[in-house]
C-alpha cells in the first residue's frame, strides 16, 4: 500500500532479489478476476456498508468471497474465502489503487473530499470517482446516494444507475425513521413496495449505511426477510462505534471509533448525543499532519456535541511532519469554535489517570481516531 514507504526493508529486498511486488489493490484485483464483484466506495462508511452487505449476502447463503477494513464477527476476521460467485470489496480512493478493480456492481456512499496528501483537491478527487465508475464502458451497475449533491452531479445522467436516499424521490427510499437509544428502525420503500428493517447500531449515518447495503443486495435478488434478519442481528465492526467494555460498575462506557474526517466526527458525537448518556467525553488522535492541516477549522468545529475534549499528538502515519500544525493551536480552537473544554496531553497514562479521576456515573468516554488512541481503551478496562 502507499502507507509502505520506498525505503521499507521487506521492499529493498525484494527488489534486490528480483521479487514481483504489487500494489494490494492489484493483487485484490487478480483474486477477484472469476468473481463478480461489488465495489463499495466512498468518503465515509466504507467499512460499515461493506460489513452490512456481507453479513446480509452470507445470511442468504450466497457464500462470497469478502474483504473489508475492519474485523467482522460473521467473518470471524477482515477476509473470507468464500466459495459463491460474489467478491465484495472496500475499494479504497486513498491513492486511486481501486481502479485495478473491474466492479459489477459499484456502490458509493458519499464524496467529500479527503486524503489531501495524494489529491491537490476536491476537483482531483472527483475525477477519480468518476473514472472509476466509468472504468468498465460503463457497463457496471452505480447505486448512489442521491443525497450527496456531488455524486448526484457526477451521476445523475448516468445510464445504468440507481440510487437510495433518505430525502430526496429515488430508487430506494427512507421513510418513517425512529431513533432509541442507540437503535433504529425505519422502512425502505422500492418498486411500490417496502422493507421494515432494524438495526441495533447508532447514528444517522448508519442509516445510510444499511440503507446502501439493503438496496444492494435487492438489486443482486437477495430475499428481503433475509436482509431484515442480518442487519438486525448486525452488531458493528471493530472500531466503529466499538463498546470496549463498562467501568464503575457498569455506570461508564468506554467505546472506541475510526472516525478521522471532520465529518464523521460530527456525524459519530451526533449520534452519542441523542443516547441517554449524562457525559460525553472525547480523546481525540488527529490522523496524518496532511489532514489536521487542510481540515484545522473543520476540525475545529467538529466536537460541539462533547462535553470535554482530550486532545493528542498526532498520528503520523509514515508522513513527515509539518511545522506550521500546532496542536496547541488546535486546542485553542476546538474551545473556541465547538464552546467545549478541550485539554491537550500527549501522555496516554495521564490521560487514562485524569479520565479515571474524573468518573462521571452515566458516562461515555470515547476514544476516536485512525490511529493507536484505542490503547487508552485498554488502559481504561484496567480500573
Amino acid at each position: 500500500t502507499s502507507a509502505i514507504p520506498d525505503d521499507n526493508p521487506e521492499i529493498l529486498a525484494a527488489k534486490k532479489n528480483n521479487i514481483k511486488i504489487l500494489k494490494r489493490a492489484e493483487m485484490l484485483a487478480y483474486l477477484m478476476k472469476n468473481k463478480k464483484t461489488i465495489a463499495v466506495a466512498g468518503t465515509h462508511g466504507k467499512t460499515t456498508t461493506t460489513a452490512m452487505l456481507a453479513a446480509i449476502m452470507k445470511k442468504a447463503g450466497t457464500d462470497p468471497a469478502v474483504m473489508v477494513g475492519g474485523f467482522l464477527e460473521e467473518i470471524g476476521g477482515n477476509i473470507f474465502d468464500g466459495s459463491g460467485k460474489f467478491f465484495i470489496t472496500e475499494a479504497d480512493e486513498s491513492d486511486g489503487s481501486f481502479l485495478y478493480f473491474d466492479p459489477k456492481v459499484l456502490l458509493l456512499t458519499n464524496l467529500e473530499l479527503d486524503h489531501p496528501d495524494f489529491y491537490k483537491d476536491l476537483n482531483e478527487f472527483k475525477s477519480i470517482f468518476k473514472r472509476f465508475a466509468n472504468k468498465n464502458d460503463k457497463k457496471a451497475v452505480v447505486l448512489y446516494n442521491r443525497d450527496d449533491n456531488k455524486l448526484n452531479n457526477l451521476f445523475r445522467k448516468r445510464n445504468n444507475t440507481k440510487t437510495f436516499s433518505i430525502n430526496r424521490k429515488s430508487d430506494f427510499l427512507v421513510k418513517n425513521i425512529n431513533h432509541k437509544n442507540g437503535t433504529s428502525n425505519f422502512e425502505l420503500h422500492y418498486n411500490n413496495t417496502s422493507i421494515e428493517l432494524e438495526l441495533n447500531v447508532p447514528g444517522e449515518y448508519n442509516i445510510y449505511n444499511s440503507a446502501a447495503a439493503a438496496s444492494t443486495a435487492l438489486i443482486l435478488g437477495i430475499d428481503k426477510n433475509e436482509i431484515k434478519k442480518a442487519l438486525k442481528e448486525f452488531s458493528g465492526v471493530s472500531r466503529r462505534f466499538e463498546l470496549r467494555g463498562k467501568i464503575l460498575n457498569g455506570t461508564v462506557d468506554i467505546v472506541d471509533d475510526y472516525a478521522h474526517h471532520p465529518t464523521e466526527i460530527k456525524s459519530l458525537l451526533k449520534a452519542v448525543k441523542n443516547m441517554d448518556y449524562k457525559r460525553i467525553t472525547a480523546v481525540f488522535q488527529p490522523h496524518r499532519y496532511s489532514r489536521t492541516e487542510r481540515f484545522f477549522e473543520e476540525f475545529a468545529e467538529s466536537f460541539k456535541d462533547a462535553d470535554f475534549v482530550y486532545l493528542t499528538d498526532i498520528f503520523s502515519a509514515s508522513e513527515k511532519s509539518i511545522k506550521d500544525v500546532s496542536i496547541k493551536e488546535l486546542e485553542e480552537a476546538i474551545e473556541f469554535k465547538s464552546e467545549t473544554e478541550c485539554r491537550y496531553l500527549a501522555d496516554f497514562d495521564k490521560i487514562t489517570q485524569e479520565l479515571k479521576t474524573n468518573l462521571t456515573a452515566g458516562e461515555i468516554i470515547i476514544t476516536i481516531g485512525a490511529g493507536d488512541v484505542n490503547i487508552i481503551c485498554e488502559k481504561m478496562l484496567k480500573y
